[in-house]
Protein backbone atom coordinates (compact mmCIF):
# COMPACT_ATOMS: atom_id res chain seq x y z
CA UNK A 1 0.00 0.00 0.00
CA UNK A 2 2.73 2.82 0.75
CA UNK A 3 4.54 1.87 -2.42
CA UNK A 4 1.51 1.80 -4.46
CA UNK A 5 1.35 5.65 -2.42
CA UNK A 6 4.55 6.90 -3.51
CA UNK A 7 4.04 6.05 -6.97
CA UNK A 8 0.71 8.05 -7.13
CA UNK A 9 2.80 11.06 -5.80
CA UNK A 10 5.55 10.13 -8.19
CA UNK A 11 3.22 10.20 -11.44
CA UNK A 12 1.48 13.51 -10.11
CA UNK A 13 4.17 15.87 -9.59
CA UNK A 14 5.64 14.53 -13.16
CA UNK A 15 2.32 15.06 -14.50
CA UNK A 16 1.57 18.31 -12.49
CA UNK A 17 4.97 20.03 -12.87
CA UNK A 18 7.19 18.94 -15.79
CA UNK A 19 6.75 22.33 -17.59
CA UNK A 20 8.07 24.49 -14.80
CA UNK A 21 11.24 22.47 -14.72
CA UNK A 22 11.78 21.94 -18.32
CA UNK A 23 10.57 24.47 -20.53
CA UNK A 24 12.24 27.66 -21.92
CA UNK A 25 9.69 30.49 -22.41
CA UNK A 26 11.09 33.90 -22.66
CA UNK A 27 9.76 36.74 -20.86
CA UNK A 28 9.58 39.44 -23.83
CA UNK A 29 9.84 39.05 -27.62
CA UNK A 30 12.81 39.50 -29.83
CA UNK A 31 13.51 42.96 -30.40
CA UNK A 32 16.79 44.42 -32.87
CA UNK A 33 18.66 44.86 -29.54
CA UNK A 34 18.43 41.03 -28.49
CA UNK A 35 21.69 40.10 -27.99
CA UNK A 36 22.04 36.28 -29.73
CA UNK A 37 23.72 34.45 -26.67
CA UNK A 38 20.81 35.29 -24.55
CA UNK A 39 18.44 33.67 -26.49
CA UNK A 40 20.11 30.44 -28.12
CA UNK A 41 18.29 26.98 -28.33
CA UNK A 42 19.64 24.66 -25.79
CA UNK A 43 18.38 21.72 -27.16
CA UNK A 44 14.68 19.32 -27.58
CA UNK A 45 15.23 18.78 -23.85
CA UNK A 46 14.05 22.39 -23.07
CA UNK A 47 11.20 23.22 -25.60
CA UNK A 48 8.16 24.25 -24.75
CA UNK A 49 5.62 22.15 -25.61
CA UNK A 50 5.29 19.69 -29.22
CA UNK A 51 7.61 21.61 -31.33
CA UNK A 52 11.34 21.20 -32.28
CA UNK A 53 12.38 24.56 -30.84
CA UNK A 54 11.50 27.84 -31.76
CA UNK A 55 14.49 28.59 -34.22
CA UNK A 56 13.00 26.43 -36.57
CA UNK A 57 10.61 28.64 -39.55
CA UNK A 58 9.56 28.29 -43.04
CA UNK A 59 9.03 30.65 -45.98
CA UNK A 60 5.83 31.20 -47.03
CA UNK A 61 5.00 32.56 -50.27
CA UNK A 62 1.95 34.97 -51.27
CA UNK A 63 -0.56 32.47 -51.95
CA UNK A 64 0.18 30.78 -48.58
CA UNK A 65 2.07 27.82 -49.66
CA UNK A 66 5.36 26.94 -48.45
CA UNK A 67 8.55 27.69 -50.28
CA UNK A 68 11.52 26.83 -48.20
CA UNK A 69 12.58 25.59 -44.33
CA UNK A 70 14.86 28.33 -42.64
CA UNK A 71 16.63 28.79 -39.56
CA UNK A 72 16.50 31.48 -37.46
CA UNK A 73 19.88 33.33 -36.69
CA UNK A 74 20.00 36.68 -35.37
CA UNK A 75 16.97 39.20 -34.99
CA UNK A 76 16.75 40.21 -38.50
CA UNK A 77 18.70 37.36 -40.48
CA UNK A 78 17.00 33.85 -41.45
CA UNK A 79 19.50 31.05 -43.19
CA UNK A 80 18.02 29.10 -46.00
CA UNK A 81 19.61 27.88 -49.24
CA UNK A 82 19.78 29.57 -52.47
CA UNK A 83 18.02 26.69 -54.25
CA UNK A 84 14.96 27.16 -52.84
CA UNK A 85 14.28 30.83 -52.89
CA UNK A 86 16.02 31.74 -56.43
CA UNK A 87 13.09 30.91 -58.60
CA UNK A 88 10.79 32.96 -56.29
CA UNK A 89 13.08 35.94 -56.47
CA UNK A 90 10.90 38.11 -57.96
CA UNK A 91 7.88 37.79 -56.44
CA UNK A 92 9.01 37.95 -52.49
CA UNK A 93 6.47 40.98 -52.10
CA UNK A 94 4.09 39.02 -49.37
CA UNK A 95 6.54 36.20 -48.38
CA UNK A 96 6.79 36.04 -44.71
CA UNK A 97 8.67 33.79 -42.31
CA UNK A 98 6.68 32.04 -39.86
CA UNK A 99 7.62 30.49 -36.41
CA UNK A 100 6.87 26.84 -35.53
CA UNK A 101 6.59 27.44 -31.76
CA UNK A 102 3.40 28.93 -30.53
CA UNK A 103 2.79 30.38 -26.62
CA UNK A 104 -1.27 29.91 -27.68
CA UNK A 105 -3.72 30.69 -30.56
CA UNK A 106 -2.85 34.45 -30.22
CA UNK A 107 0.66 34.04 -31.15
CA UNK A 108 -0.54 31.71 -34.48
CA UNK A 109 -0.38 35.27 -36.27
CA UNK A 110 3.48 36.35 -35.91
CA UNK A 111 5.83 36.46 -38.61
CA UNK A 112 7.99 38.30 -39.94
CA UNK A 113 8.41 40.22 -43.59
CA UNK A 114 11.37 39.52 -46.16
CA UNK A 115 13.30 43.02 -46.69
CA UNK A 116 16.53 41.75 -48.96
CA UNK A 117 17.51 37.80 -49.69
CA UNK A 118 21.26 37.89 -50.12
CA UNK A 119 23.07 35.24 -51.75
CA UNK A 120 26.92 34.28 -52.81
CA UNK A 121 27.50 35.57 -56.31
CA UNK A 122 29.60 32.77 -56.79
CA UNK A 123 26.43 30.28 -56.02
CA UNK A 124 23.98 29.37 -59.40
CA UNK A 125 20.93 27.90 -59.65
CA UNK A 126 20.87 23.92 -59.52
CA UNK A 127 24.46 23.62 -58.25
CA UNK A 128 25.45 23.25 -54.67
CA UNK A 129 28.71 25.48 -54.68
CA UNK A 130 27.85 28.03 -52.17
CA UNK A 131 23.94 27.36 -51.92
CA UNK A 132 23.30 29.34 -49.08
CA UNK A 133 20.50 32.40 -48.48
CA UNK A 134 20.76 34.77 -45.77
CA UNK A 135 17.32 36.54 -45.66
CA UNK A 136 16.88 39.80 -44.26
CA UNK A 137 13.65 40.65 -42.29
CA UNK A 138 11.89 44.06 -42.18
CA UNK A 139 11.49 43.62 -37.78
CA UNK A 140 12.42 40.76 -36.05
CA UNK A 141 9.81 38.01 -35.43
CA UNK A 142 7.92 38.04 -32.12
CA UNK A 143 6.99 35.31 -29.73
CA UNK A 144 7.81 34.04 -26.41
CA UNK A 145 9.23 30.80 -27.91
CA UNK A 146 11.51 32.17 -30.63
CA UNK A 147 14.78 31.66 -30.67
CA UNK A 148 17.98 32.03 -32.36
CA UNK A 149 20.15 28.65 -33.33
CA UNK A 150 24.46 28.40 -33.40
CA UNK A 151 26.16 28.02 -36.28
CA UNK A 152 28.12 24.45 -36.75
CA UNK A 153 31.49 23.89 -34.57
CA UNK A 154 31.91 20.55 -35.52
CA UNK A 155 33.62 19.47 -38.54
CA UNK A 156 31.11 17.02 -40.69
CA UNK A 157 32.28 13.36 -40.92
CA UNK A 158 31.32 10.29 -42.07
CA UNK A 159 29.18 8.40 -39.21
CA UNK A 160 28.09 11.68 -37.68
CA UNK A 161 24.16 10.88 -36.82
CA UNK A 162 22.35 14.20 -37.37
CA UNK A 163 18.59 15.50 -37.06
CA UNK A 164 17.27 16.64 -40.50
CA UNK A 165 13.61 18.70 -40.38
CA UNK A 166 10.51 18.79 -42.94
CA UNK A 167 7.06 19.44 -43.64
CA UNK A 168 7.57 17.36 -47.29
CA UNK A 169 6.65 20.23 -49.24
CA UNK A 170 9.20 18.92 -52.02
CA UNK A 171 7.83 15.58 -52.11
CA UNK A 172 4.03 15.71 -53.00
CA UNK A 173 4.52 12.64 -54.81
CA UNK A 174 5.14 10.64 -52.00
CA UNK A 175 2.83 11.58 -49.00
CA UNK A 176 0.46 14.79 -47.74
CA UNK A 177 2.28 17.72 -46.88
CA UNK A 178 2.23 17.83 -43.00
CA UNK A 179 0.44 21.18 -41.75
CA UNK A 180 3.38 20.79 -39.02
CA UNK A 181 7.16 20.28 -39.29
CA UNK A 182 8.74 16.30 -38.87
CA UNK A 183 11.89 15.22 -38.17
CA UNK A 184 13.86 12.31 -38.10
CA UNK A 185 17.62 10.69 -38.08
CA UNK A 186 20.03 10.90 -41.23
CA UNK A 187 23.82 9.48 -41.02
CA UNK A 188 26.61 11.18 -42.97
CA UNK A 189 27.99 9.22 -45.71
CA UNK A 190 31.40 8.81 -46.60
CA UNK A 191 32.06 11.84 -49.23
CA UNK A 192 33.69 9.54 -51.82
CA UNK A 193 31.67 6.77 -52.66
CA UNK A 194 28.81 9.72 -52.62
CA UNK A 195 30.44 11.79 -55.53
CA UNK A 196 30.69 9.02 -57.46
CA UNK A 197 26.97 8.00 -56.99
CA UNK A 198 26.51 11.88 -59.10
CA UNK A 199 29.62 11.75 -60.95
CA UNK A 200 27.61 11.14 -64.74
CA UNK A 201 25.04 14.30 -63.75
CA UNK A 202 27.49 17.22 -61.72
CA UNK A 203 30.37 16.95 -59.66
CA UNK A 204 29.84 17.18 -55.82
CA UNK A 205 31.02 20.40 -54.77
CA UNK A 206 33.51 21.13 -52.08
CA UNK A 207 30.54 23.12 -49.51
CA UNK A 208 28.32 19.85 -50.02
CA UNK A 209 28.29 16.20 -47.53
CA UNK A 210 25.72 13.39 -48.04
CA UNK A 211 23.48 12.08 -46.10
CA UNK A 212 21.57 8.49 -46.04
CA UNK A 213 17.82 8.72 -46.05
CA UNK A 214 15.71 6.38 -44.74
CA UNK A 215 14.40 3.44 -47.00
CA UNK A 216 10.89 4.17 -46.50
CA UNK A 217 10.15 7.52 -48.37
CA UNK A 218 7.56 8.56 -46.11
CA UNK A 219 9.92 8.56 -43.60
CA UNK A 220 12.44 10.93 -45.69
CA UNK A 221 12.86 14.52 -44.41
CA UNK A 222 14.27 16.88 -47.03
CA UNK A 223 13.00 19.97 -48.37
CA UNK A 224 14.17 22.75 -49.66
CA UNK A 225 16.23 25.07 -47.39
CA UNK A 226 15.19 22.64 -44.51
CA UNK A 227 17.74 22.92 -41.44
CA UNK A 228 19.95 19.85 -40.20
CA UNK A 229 20.94 19.83 -36.73
CA UNK A 230 23.82 18.41 -34.74
CA UNK A 231 23.38 18.68 -30.81
CA UNK A 232 22.01 22.32 -30.65
CA UNK A 233 23.63 23.88 -33.56
CA UNK A 234 22.86 24.66 -37.20
CA UNK A 235 25.50 22.08 -39.61
CA UNK A 236 23.56 21.60 -42.74
CA UNK A 237 20.79 23.09 -45.19
CA UNK A 238 19.25 21.15 -47.89
CA UNK A 239 20.96 21.98 -50.84
CA UNK A 240 19.68 20.72 -54.27
CA UNK A 241 19.13 17.11 -55.13
CA UNK A 242 17.59 13.92 -55.44
CA UNK A 243 14.41 14.25 -53.69
CA UNK A 244 12.38 11.60 -51.52
CA UNK A 245 10.92 9.74 -54.32
CA UNK A 246 14.55 8.04 -54.22
CA UNK A 247 15.82 7.24 -50.84
CA UNK A 248 18.75 5.33 -52.71
CA UNK A 249 20.15 8.54 -53.60
CA UNK A 250 21.97 10.37 -50.67
CA UNK A 251 20.63 13.60 -49.78
CA UNK A 252 22.82 16.16 -50.70
CA UNK A 253 23.25 19.45 -48.03
CA UNK A 254 25.14 22.69 -47.75
CA UNK A 255 28.39 22.59 -44.97
CA UNK A 256 27.34 25.24 -42.89
CA UNK A 257 31.42 25.12 -41.73
CA UNK A 258 32.09 26.06 -45.35
CA UNK A 259 29.64 29.05 -45.73
CA UNK A 260 30.15 30.38 -42.22
CA UNK A 261 32.55 33.13 -43.47
CA UNK A 262 29.68 34.17 -45.92
CA UNK A 263 27.00 34.10 -42.95
CA UNK A 264 28.68 36.33 -40.32
CA UNK A 265 29.93 38.38 -43.53
CA UNK A 266 26.26 39.14 -43.94
CA UNK A 267 25.72 40.12 -40.20
CA UNK A 268 28.72 42.35 -39.82
CA UNK A 269 27.96 44.70 -42.84
CA UNK A 270 24.21 44.74 -42.11
CA UNK A 271 24.90 45.90 -38.55
CA UNK A 272 27.34 48.60 -39.87
CA UNK A 273 24.58 49.82 -42.65
CA UNK A 274 26.84 48.80 -45.44
CA UNK A 275 24.77 46.36 -47.50
CA UNK A 276 22.42 47.63 -50.10
CA UNK A 277 18.99 47.12 -49.14
CA UNK A 278 16.72 45.53 -52.58
CA UNK A 279 14.79 42.21 -52.43
CA UNK A 280 17.61 39.47 -54.28
CA UNK A 281 21.21 41.07 -54.06
CA UNK A 282 24.28 38.67 -54.76
CA UNK A 283 27.41 39.49 -52.96
CA UNK A 284 30.85 38.16 -53.39
CA UNK A 285 33.29 37.94 -50.30
CA UNK A 286 36.05 35.71 -52.18
CA UNK A 287 36.95 37.02 -55.48
CA UNK A 288 39.22 34.14 -55.98
CA UNK A 289 36.79 31.72 -55.77
CA UNK A 290 36.06 29.59 -58.54
CA UNK A 291 32.86 27.78 -59.80
CA UNK A 292 32.70 23.96 -60.44
CA UNK A 293 31.23 23.49 -63.49
CA UNK A 294 28.04 21.37 -63.74
CA UNK A 295 27.10 18.80 -66.05
CA UNK A 296 23.88 18.42 -67.88
CA UNK A 297 22.09 21.18 -65.98
CA UNK A 298 22.03 24.64 -67.34
CA UNK A 299 23.01 26.76 -64.40
CA UNK A 300 20.44 29.62 -64.18
CA UNK A 301 21.40 33.22 -62.95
Amino acid sequence: MTTVIVIFLILSIVVLWPLQVWTKIYPRDITMKTPKWKRYWQGTEVNTGNNYGGWLLRVVNSDASTICGAAYYSPILVIASGNCIHPYRYSLEGTSVEPTAYMNDAEDNIFGLIDTVYTPKEFQYLGQFMDVAIIRLKRPIKGKLTEFIRLCSTPITTGMKMVAYAWGFDSINVGSQSAEPRNGSVVVEDPKPCAKKFEVDFKLSSNTFCVTHPKDPKECRYDGGCPLTYGNELCGIVSHGPLCADTSQPGLYTDVNKVKKFIETIERKVQSGELTRSKFVRISINRKAKVPTTKRRKAIQ
